[in-house]
């Protein structure tokens, strides 16, 4: 599957494989998952301390892997000029890959460590709850993500089920290539069959490609939420025509461009339509937010069954010619990379679905009413509202910008376009019901982005400011969402700086005022609240961050992000595997001024500690206090000595390295990207600065520029909610030496 897009400069590359955790061998749950892994850490033929997460890091790209159901996929963004060597990497190590014990081991302790942080997770609770409408004899009726218990400990019993796994699966006929890139439609060409003749040929006695049905007759099941939602599924029949899956994607796009808003009661405030969504990619799914009881999801299922079926209509006759329909990312596309990869998945999972169209009988339409299953997620009863000040508050102040800010020079439509992005600190804008769907149907596309410190909207297209101004009026706040996600992730939010008033960006200047009176409004109903943090990474775990901050001068900024890319793959290496600090570790980069970059892990408190040395038993049975301050204090001294092991680096390693600055791949990104500079504190997006020359002796000055006004932090969180961070002067910590600097 290819796909040429000229205004790139990276190309975006997805290896599919059909195989995934429906296929693992019921004895060993996590197979699939521990293949996944391994392919990416073990290392590579031609080296024997380079893994493909490193080479293509040290390439200036970023990989990741992802196993689901039917499929497993390995994906990656490369600049487009190191494509093909990167595509052959990847493409041989996948085919033929090493598998040492040594990795295995590893990977089944880092699998076993992203379970414990995970279980309580809103993700695996869903997992949970499907595996619960699945047939007890089915595989799917089990653990799919695995952990050291259900992999065992017999590394050599797990090598041979890797490689008969690999055998049975890995092979030309279970593989599906994508690229999207700038080049040529003839060169990906050959570089996709160059890729492909790395894969072995289908094995005589390969599995089929069928999918067994797994659902039971149990037809609801509950999921322990934050939040109160029902997710409607609607299995697809085991056997279906290439061209009835393509409408079935058609219909979801459709449905989520506001299709069918008329239908929902006033308490669903949001829906999202999905063709196989993750963890039940043989279904349709229908994940509406809000509030309704049993008996009303059960009416509304029916309701929806009868309409949707409306839609699906069995096509009679040949699968008609889909290989030269143009791909096109959704409107509300950010980041063209997982948008893309999507596709590439769906695309995989349709050819395992598909029959032969000599042996294709028209499916059935799987919408009806007693073919749907629904998850139930309910959150606790919230206590009773607090009362709101009646006492007159006065408008804050607003800081407005008004004007195109050159995005029209990243994509030249913006210069006929409109938009209106707005801000507000402290809280959470909660639009009226179905606000994305109603104005998707009057072509505006809608982004809304929370976090605990803020939330903002953005609204593009004909008639923007109008279009703000009706959200806000009818929009009320409410106390920001208690962190989300690993607790690494939660630490990583805090690298960004954002404003403490509201703002507010308007790209046309009619109505702009009007606009900054709405927002003014709505912000001076602000309360104080108190944000509590979310306990769902249980068990107990802490994420750890040093974290560097610089002033956020264009040559600064510039050098972390050169930073972040050089040292991401060394400290992936050094913090995981070689000193074993947790199962996250990652660099990431805060951009703005002032500018941040953080080095950040994430262990589970259950780990064992190392050296613990001259602890007495006495101290040890008072409980795990001690150990656990024990194993931070020693974890914060590793990244210490890493972060700063990275740093003393020379000028001519570094100035080899350049960062390559990848423009926005879409309109809206590059809305984002400028709205994200506008309140970070700068006018100009990090890839705007263009590439500034950096030679030996100004990469020298800046890297001095370290020890003058560079600062220091270490941060902590910890699963209870703890968040405390402390200021590492120079004269702690030693000056960082830079090497012919």
């Amino acid at each position: 599957m290819l796909a040429q897009a000229p205004q790139l400069t990276r190309a975006h590359v997805s290896i599919a494989i059909a195989a995934g955790y429906l296929d693992e061998p019921p004895a060993l749950p996590g197979l699939a998952h521990l293949l996944e892994h391994v392919l990416t850490t073990a290392p590579l033929e031609a080296s024997s301390n380079t893994s493909l997460l490193t080479w293509l890091a040290q390439h200036q790209g970023s990989l990741n892997a992802h196993t689901d159901d039917y499929v497993t996929d390995v994906h990656f963004s490369i600049p487009a000029n190191k494509l093909e060597a990167a595509a052959l990497t990847v493409a041989r190590q996948l085919a033929r890959p090493p598998l040492p014990l040594s990795t295995i081991r590893a990977e089944v302790a880092a699998i076993d460590a992203e379970w414990n942080a995970r279980q309580n997770s809103a993700q695996m609770q869903r997992l949970d709850a499907l595996a619960a409408l699945a047939d007890p004899q089915h595989v799917g009726a089990g653990c799919r993500h695995g952990n050291a218990q259900t992999l065992g400990s017999d590394t050599a019993l797990l090598l041979k089920a890797l490689t008969t796994f690999h055998r049975a699966y890995y092979h030309g006929g279970r593989v599906n290539i994508a690229i999207i890139s700038p080049w040529e439609i003839v060169d990906m060409t050959r570089l996709t069959q160059h890729m492909a003749a790395r894969f072995s040929p289908s094995p005589p006695n390969a599995p089929s490609l069928a999918i067994a049905s797994r659902w039971s007759r149990q037809l609801s099941a509950k999921v322990a939420s934050t939040s109160n939602t029902v997710e409607l599924l609607w299995p697809l029949p085991s056997a279906i025509a290439r061209h009835q899956l393509i409408a079935l994607s058609g219909l979801a796009d459709a449905v989520q461009q506001g299709y069918f808003v008329e239908q929902f009661p006033d308490s669903i405030t949001d829906y999202r339509a999905t063709l196989a969504p993750s963890g039940a990619t043989d279904a349709f799914g229908l994940l509406l937010s809000g509030t309704a009881t049993q008996e009303q999801v059960k009416a509304l299922a029916a309701a929806l069954s009868e309409r949707l079926a409306i839609f699906f209509t069995p096509l009679p006759g040949t699968t008609p010619n889909d290989h030269d329909t143009i791909w096109q990312p959704p409107a509300d596309t950010v980041q063209l990379a997982p948008a893309w990869f999507a596709h590439a998945r769906r695309q995989t999972l349709a050819r395992r679905f598909a029959t032969p169209p000599s042996e294709h009988q028209p499916a059935p339409s799987p919408f009806s009413a007693d073919n749907v299953r629904w998850l139930i997620g309910n959150a606790p009863t919230s206590a009773s509202p607090r009362a709101v000040d009646a006492s007159p508050t006065p408008f804050p102040n607003v800081q407005c910008w008004c004007g195109q800010y050159a995005v029209d020079e990243d994509f030249g439509a913006l210069a006929d376009n409109a938009w209106a992005a707005c801000f507000v600190p402290g809280a959470m804008i909660v639009p009226s019901p179905l606000i994305a769907q109603r104005l998707a149907l009057q072509g505006i596309v809608f982004k809304q982005e929370n976090s605990p410190h803020g939330s903002w909207v953005i609204v593009m297209g004909s008639q923007a400011n109008h279009a703000m101004v009706a959200l806000l009026e009818k929009a009320t706040l409410a106390a920001p969402n208690a962190h989300e996600g690993l607790l690494a992730q939660q630490l990583v939010q805090r690298l960004t700086p954002l404003p403490a008033t509201p703002a507010l960006w308007v790209s046309h200047d009619t109505e702009a005022a009007v606009v900054c009176n709405t927002l003014a409004n709505l912000a001076s109903r602000i309360e104080k609240h108190t944000v509590q943090a979310s306990l769902a990474d249980l068990p107990s775990s802490t994420a750890i961050m040093r974290t560097l901050s610089l002033p956020g001068t264009p040559s600064q900024r510039l050098l972390l992000a050169l930073a972040e890319q050089h040292h991401s793959a060394a400290f992936f290496q050094q913090a995981r595997d070689d000193h074993h600090l947790g199962y996250v570790a990652a660099v990431r980069r805060g951009d703005g001024a002032p500018c941040s970059l953080g080095y950040v892990v994430q262990t589970s408190n259950a780990g064992q500690v190392s050296n613990v040395g001259e602890i007495s038993k006495e101290a040890v049975s008072t409980g795990g206090k001690l150990i656990k301050e024990i194993e931070e204090k020693r974890i914060e001294e590793k990244l210490i000595a890493i972060t700063d092991a990275l740093w003393k680096t020379s000028n001519g390693v570094l100035q080899a390295h350049l960062p390559t600055l990848t423009p926005p791949e879409t309109p809206l990104a590059a809305l984002i990207l400028q709205w994200q500079s506008l309140l970070a504190g700068t006018r100009q997006p990090l890839h705007r600065l263009g590439q500034q020359s950096l030679h030996s002796q100004a990469l020298g000055d800046l890297l001095t520029q370290i020890n003058s006004v560079g600062r220091w932090q270490t941060h902590w969180l910890d699963s209870a909610g703890h968040y405390q961070f402390n200021e590492s002067t120079i004269e702690e910590l030693g000056k960082i030496d830079i090497v012919g600097g």
